[in-house]
């Protein structure tokens, strides 16, 4: 697991480059900290984007050894972040591509949100957990072009520059692309709640 390279603390990070010159100095144990500073929002896109933890996770641990293998290619001048980004959005969607899978459907998620309840939920975390599953199950009903963009965009906050240099799609056509994942999200969301209230008449 790529968690073996992570140090046990972010305190005192020196900054992204000052580690990558020790690495490529021979001092491979500073590459742990690399790991430990970006691991957490690697995982997160690569989740957004496949979908599944355990696939999240062979995706971003391929993803820092990608990173580790080609460090000496990485220009000093640029955002190690964004380079970061562009190789987890990738071999995500790379990762996707190779699977072949059935498409999810409207029956696959429940109707009730009592379902996401338990006795240490209050019926507000309930919801708030039904929300969260449900929004992230109409991501996984978007192609994975359009999941890396919203995840990106929303979870992310980035511009519709950063996601063009981290994609390689233009800004344009990441606009486009936004608008369309968005109007797929809000029409996938309403036809499950549409299920809901069908399900408790």
């Amino acid at each position: 697991m790529y968690y073996l390279y992570a140090s046990n603390s972010r305190m005192d990070y020196k900054g992204d480059i000052y580690y990558i010159e020790r690495v490529l100095n021979g001092e491979i144990a500073s590459f742990s900290h690399i790991v430990d500073r970006h691991k957490d929002h690697a995982f997160n896109l690569a989740l957004k984007i496949c979908g599944n933890r355990e696939e999240a996770e062979e995706v971003t641990q391929d993803s820092f050894l990608k990173v580790y293998r080609s460090l000496k290619e990485f220009k000093m001048k640029s955002s190690f972040g964004t380079w970061l980004y562009r190789i987890v959005y990738n071999t995500s969607v790379s990762y996707i591509r190779s699977r072949k899978r059935g498409v999810l459907s409207l029956e696959d998620f429940p109707a009730d949100a009592t379902d996401f309840a338990s006795i240490s939920k209050t019926a507000e975390e309930a919801e708030d957990e039904y929300r969260s599953s449900l929004v992230n199950f109409a991501l996984q009903k978007l192609n994975e072009d359009e999941r890396g963009i919203i995840s990106l965009f929303y979870y992310e906050g980035m511009n519709t520059e950063e996601i063009s240099e981290i994609t390689g799609i233009s800004r344009p056509n990441i606009k486009v692309k936004l608008f369309r994942a968005r109007q797929k999200l809000l029409e996938i969301i309403g036809k499950v709640e549409k299920k809901k209230l069908i399900y408790h008449e």
